[in-house]
């Protein structure tokens, strides 16, 4: 890894989702790493990027690839379009820094695992790992206070608006399902307890949310661990419009001593156990999303999501929907 001294050079590739702005507003407070070229196949995107990075701009990645020498490229297109490219910045060596989803297809995610050959040169953003909420959650949880952990709930509603979205969310191809998209967050459940293998099995909602045909208002996944417990995850595109909140996202944790509740949204962690009553839990500093990748590259610390995490959270979240569409059939995971 280079010296603290050294500048990470990294490109942007693709501007499709606000995901974006972990890496933009990350760049913007650190003096070690620099955007030094963009790609987006969209004019009105790429032109933005250009904008705010002071960088030329492509509309092909790999010419993007080519004529510039980049140790790392964070990948924000359409959710469909994120595999080849993941594939084309391994295949030349290059650290790919990847938006959840990073496929939305088994066969997408196994031409990442093939080309990625072992290699640690890989992570994805999953900024719930990141917030000041988790992180003492997951205090609490190795501290023993909850004792064994018997099951995790957890709810991701988010608002959609629909005229507000781009057309290519509609489209399965790129978008690849409720499931496969949002049941990412929520599998940091296996971080929190460490399990490594399982069943995961899906459901969909045959309603659609408003303003819409034939997208998907609500999705459910089970994630069963060997010789534990099993999570609910229940993600849904209907939080009311007229919420002041994206999403009021929540999570129960229960235990054979205690339990923890975790609102997400309003920063707050609350724990009774069998010797105190319930109690607000401090919080310690949060950090950014996108930080950890960059300490990692530019600084050579530890990466916290490392490339098998990367891999395993997209593919249950893959095989969740898959459940969905083969009648809830239960799918092993690891």
């Amino acid at each position: 890894m280079p010296a603290s001294s050294e500048m990470l050079d990294i490109a942007i590739i693709g501007a499709a989702h606000p995901h974006v702005e972990y890496v933009l507003s990350e760049i913007a407070v650190r003096t070690d790493v620099r955007v030094v070229a963009v790609a987006d196949h969209d004019p009105a995107r790429r032109t933005e990027l250009e904008r705010r990075t002071k960088t030329p701009g492509y509309a092909d990645p790999n010419a993007l690839l080519d004529a510039h020498r980049v140790r790392a490229a964070a990948v924000f297109t359409e959710f469909g379009l994120r595999a080849p490219i993941v594939v084309e910045l391994l295949r030349r060596g290059i650290f790919a820094i990847a938006d959840k989803p990073m496929a939305v297809t088994l066969a997408q995610l196994a031409l990442i695992e093939e080309t990625l050959a072992g290699r640690n040169l890989l992570t994805l953003l999953l900024e719930k790992r990141f917030y000041p909420v988790t992180l003492a959650l997951r205090s609490v949880i190795d501290s023993g206070q909850l004792g064994d952990i018997v099951s995790i709930t957890a709810t991701g509603p988010h608002k959609l608006v629909p005229s507000r979205r781009p057309a290519w969310m509609f489209e399965p191809s790129t978008y690849g399902g409720i499931l496969a998209d949002l049941t990412v967050h929520d599998i940091l459940a296996l971080w929190l307890t460490g399990y490594t293998s399982g069943t995961i099995s899906g459901w969909i909602s045959s309603t659609p949310a408003a303003g819409t045909t034939n997208f998907p208002a609500l999705g459910r996944a089970i994630l069963a661990c060997d010789g534990g417990p099993e999570f609910a995850i229940e993600v849904d595109w209907i939080q009311p419009e007229a919420s002041p909140r994206h999403g009021d996202y929540a999570m129960r944790i229960s235990g054979t001593k205690g339990r923890a509740d975790v609102l997400f949204a309003e920063n707050r962690l609350l724990v009774e156990t069998t010797t105190r009553p319930r109690r607000e839990i401090d919080l310690p500093v949060g950090a950014s999303p996108a930080s950890f990748v960059f300490d990692h590259l530019a600084r050579g610390e530890t990466l916290q999501i490392a490339a098998n995490e990367a891999l395993r959270a997209t593919r249950i979240a893959i095989l969740a929907q898959e459940s969905a569409a083969n009648g809830g059939k239960p799918m092993r995971w690891s």
